[in-house]
């Protein structure tokens, strides 16, 4: 009788867990409020922020880099900013950690169209919970796709191209 009951708490409580990752990563998408965070650039060492962009459609990327999701992402977003090449177009990457450890990760993949900055605020106080949040931004500055725990964006190559075409 005990472990049935056992069981039944386990398998409850996984289900609850299950229930719990869906909803957070299908219906809390993150709002972007921290346009205007300070961030570094990591290459130059000046600080910037989201709204400095503004003019250009731009892929904000918060990433981590022990997340799986962010390293698989970085390929295609490397290879969708190759594609576009396009001055008006920017892929952003903001990570909370130390830059010894992003140089890490940049010297894993080939990032070389990516710019890498890094906020002092730690991430989850931006609400970014979950990695990657990626954000595809217009050239108002506002958002009009975000996608959670990685992403394909080379799908989204022509809703970029029709982007940049607009005023």
């Amino acid at each position: 009788m005990k472990k049935i009951k056992f069981t039944t708490i386990i398998a409850l409580l996984l289900l609850a867990f299950v229930g719990y990752r869906l909803v957070k990563r299908y219906l809390l998408v993150p709002a972007m409020s921290f346009h205007s965070e300070q961030l570094t650039l990591l290459d130059n060492k000046q600080t910037t922020s989201i709204d400095a962009y503004k003019g250009s459609v731009v892929i904000v990327s918060c990433y981590q880099t022990w997340c799986v999701d962010c390293a698989r992402e970085t390929g295609w977003l490397n290879d969708l900013s190759a594609s576009i090449n396009s001055p008006k177009f920017t892929v952003l990457y903001i990570s909370d950690e130390p830059e010894e450890k992003v140089n890490g990760f940049r010297k894993r993949f080939d990032t070389d169209k990516i710019v890498f900055a890094k906020t002092e605020k730690p991430l989850g106080e931006l609400g970014i919970h979950s990695f990657p949040t990626t954000f595809l931004l217009n050239k108002k500055g506002e958002v009009i796709k975000t996608k959670l725990e990685g992403y394909d964006w080379k799908k989204e190559e022509a809703t970029i191209k029709k982007l940049l075409d607009e005023n």
